[in-house]
C-alpha cells in the first residue's frame, strides 16, 4: 500500500500527518500523495481560522525518504518533467501558505522528504533525525526546490557536500549548519513544539502573514523594495483593529 497524507485540525493549529498504510514500510511520495498534500494545502488556505500547521510523519522508521520505487520505476525521458513540475508546484503552495508552517522531523528526511521539509518555514527535528540529498547515488537530480533551498539554509558549500557526497548528517550537525530550528530529545518533542506554537499563537496573526511574504520574497527583492513593501506593510497594520488594540493594551500596561 501507499503512503497516505490526512489533515486535522485542532483548535487553532492544522496538523498535516504523512502515514503508511503498512507499518513496516518508510512513507515515500507518488502522484497520489502529492494530490493529497496539494488538498490538505487548500484545506487550510480556506480556513481563515488555522494560525499555523505542523507537518508530520506517525511513522516511527521516517519521515518521508522521497519519492516511491514504483513511481521511480515509470519515469523517463518524456515524464519526468511533468513530475517534477508538479512536485515543485505543491512545494511552493506550502511554502507559500501565509501562516508559520513547522516540519516536526523525527527519522529520515531524505531526498524529496528533506525537500518537502525545507519547504516549511522551521525544522523541529528530535536527536534522532537524519537528513540527506543522496540523488547523485541514482543518477538523478534534486528535483523539487532542493538545489534553492538547501543553499538558503546551509550555504553553498555545504549544499554542495551534501549533493556531492550524499552523506547523512545528523540532526546537531542539521542544527549547526542551519538547516534545523530546533533539536530535541524524542520525548520532548510534544513540549518543544507546544512551547514554539505558544509564541506563535501570542503574536498578531496578520503582522505574522505579512511578514512571512516579505522575507519569502526577499531573494528577488533588493533593499530598496523591501524598504517599501515593510512601509506598505506596516500601513495596513497600523489600519487594522487588531493592531490598534495591541498596542492601546501595551501602552495602558505603561502607564501602570
Amino acid at each position: 500500500m501507499a503512503t497516505q497524507i490526512r489533515y486535522e485540525k485542532k483548535e487553532l493549529i492544522g496538523y498535516i500527518t504523512i502515514y503508511e498504510e503498512v507499518e513496516r514500510r518508510p512513507c515515500t511520495l507518488d502522484w497520489d500523495s502529492l494530490a493529497m498534500l496539494e488538498k490538505a494545502i487548500g484545506e487550510i488556505r480556506r480556513d481563515e481560522e488555522v494560525r499555523a500547521v505542523v507537518l508530520q510523519s506517525s511513522s516511527p522508521k521516517s519521515f518521508v525518504v522521497g519519492a516511491n520505487i514504483k513511481v521511480l520505476e515509470t519515469l523517463n525521458k518524456d515524464n519526468i518533467m511533468d513530475w517534477v513540475k508538479n512536485g515543485h508546484r505543491i512545494f511552493n503552495q506550502l511554502q507559500e501558505l501565509p501562516i508559520p508552517v513547522i516540519a516536526r522531523v523525527e527519522s529520515y528526511a531524505l531526498g524529496g522528504g528533506l525537500e518537502l521539509a525545507m519547504a516549511c518555514d522551521m525544522i523541529v527535528a528530535s536527536e534522532e533525525a537524519r537528513f540527506a540529498q543522496p540523488e547523485a547515488g541514482l543518477g538523478v537530480m534534486p528535483g523539487w526546490g532542493g538545489s534553492y533551498r538547501l543553499a538558503n539554509l546551509v550555504g553553498i558549500n555545504r549544499a554542495k557536500e551534501m549533493f556531492f557526497t550524499g552523506r547523512q548528517i545528523d540532526a546537531r550537525q542539521a542544527y549547526d549548519w542551519g538547516l534545523v530550528n530546533h533539536v530535541f530529545a524524542k520525548d520532548k518533542m510534544d513540549e518543544g513544539i507546544g512551547e514554539i506554537l505558544k509564541e506563535l499563537l501570542k503574536n498578531d496573526k496578520k503582522v505574522l502573514c505579512l511578514t512571512k511574504e516579505i522575507i519569502n520574497t526577499h531573494r528577488q527583492t533588493g533593499i530598496r523594495q523591501n524598504a517599501c513593501e515593510e512601509a506598505n506593510t506596516s500601513s495596513v497594520c497600523m489600519s487594522s483593529p487588531s493592531t490598534l488594540k495591541r498596542l492601546e493594551d501595551f501602552f495602558a500596561q505603561r502607564k501602570k
